[in-house]
């Protein structure tokens, strides 16, 4: 039975990948799927393509920018440091954000912040004021300067998907946590998960090598050169390539890895406070689909697909990378791609997530 399961679920991802790449959707795609049978979990790994037009082919080892997955990785890594008693998700913004005082969102809880609940915008291109050759401390000053009004009260309790709320998150758990903030995440999670050399913020990565497998995600106007493993994500760049909100690097089956942490712990399967914390991750909060830290599926529409349990909970990255977790399945659905080195705009995953999401499902249902 395990064999069958695992031999559809790679028929049903060559398939789909295969379908991708010849529709534009991306040059190359790896996915990861794992499940839990008889004790132990399982993955299939399926890479297909090319990394970019030209290059050589995808491999389970190709690394990508994850974009917005970087954001469930530093809501956990934030919980974790909850628990050891050293950030207080009930604690005003202003708590680690001095900066803040004065501000209508100084008062916001960091719940709130992680939740997307704060009142904060989506995102504003504060890179486009970033004078790259000041010190990192003068750079975060005017980053500061040009978030932190960027919030409006009457928004305060409903879900805005919102880049400036992780981008002061990921600066206040470098603060709480006395580390920078990729080391606090590697320590918290990618190093804890033995998965330290495969999910990663780029800058801080010691093997040099992992360039050479990286995808490439195309043009930046701003940089004036084509982006390989460097973040795709202009005011991540702007912010030194570490950041709350992206930067972080990895492969599909690290990222898988991750997720199966996740659906463990969900599960009781790595302790108390585990589930404790991926419980409270992962809870429905009124006001929209977004948890903290992720996101649920929604009753039309998902990216996640019409198959996949109504509790699963999952996260989009804008250069073409996703993970959804099905806890009652105990499954983990991840897709890594470079859809951007297609082209900026190509819009082409919206379409191929949910029937890629379906598909795999499927295939692991046995239909």
């Amino acid at each position: 039975m395990r064999e069958a399961r695992s031999d559809r679920i790679e028929l049903a991802l060559r398939r789909e990948l295969d379908r991708g790449c010849a529709h534009g959707v991306f040059p190359g795609a790896s996915a990861s799927v794992a499940f839990f049978s008889d004790g132990a979990w399982e993955r299939v790994d399926v890479a297909r393509g090319a990394r970019a037009s030209g290059l050589d082919p995808v491999e389970p080892s190709t690394v990508y920018d994850l974009a917005s997955l970087t954001k469930p990785l530093l809501a956990m890594a934030a919980l974790r440091l909850y628990q050891l008693g050293r950030f207080d998700l009930g604690e005003p913004l202003v708590r680690w954000v001095p900066e803040a005082e004065g501000q209508g969102v100084a008062d916001r809880s960091w719940e709130q912040v992680l939740s997307h609940r704060a009142g904060l915008d989506a995102w504003y291109p504060f890179y486009e004021e970033s004078d790259m050759a000041a010190a990192p401390d003068a750079r975060l000053a005017a980053v500061l300067a040009s978030l932190l009004p960027r919030y409006q009260a009457s928004r305060v309790g409903t879900a805005l998907y919102s880049d400036l709320g992780y981008i002061l998150a990921g600066i206040a758990l470098g603060r709480a946590g006395g580390a920078a903030l990729d080391a606090l995440v590697a320590d918290q999670i990618s190093t804890p998960l033995g998965i330290a050399e495969e999910l990663f913020f780029g800058p801080s990565h010691s093997e040099l090598r992992w360039t050479e497998r990286c995808a490439p995600t195309g043009w930046s106007a701003w940089r004036g050169r084509d982006l390989t493993a460097e973040v795709h994500d202009d005011n991540c760049c702007a912010l030194g390539g570490i950041a709350g909100h992206a930067g972080m690097f990895g492969t599909a089956r690290a990222v898988a890895r991750f997720g199966a942490s996740c659906v463990g712990a969900w599960h009781g399967r790595r302790g108390a406070l585990e589930e404790e914390a991926i419980r409270f991750a992962t809870a429905e909060r009124p006001g929209g689909s977004h948890r903290l830290g992720w996101d649920g599926k929604v009753a039309a529409g998902s990216s996640a697909g019409t198959r996949i349990d109504p509790m699963s909970f999952g996260h989009l990255g804008f250069t073409g990378t996703s993970i959804w977790c099905d806890p009652r399945r105990q499954l983990v659905v991840v897709l890594l791609s470079n859809r951007v080195a297609v082209s900026a705009d190509n819009a082409a995953i919206r379409v191929f997530r949910p029937r890629f999401h379906d598909a795999t499902v499927a295939a692991f249902d046995g239909d």
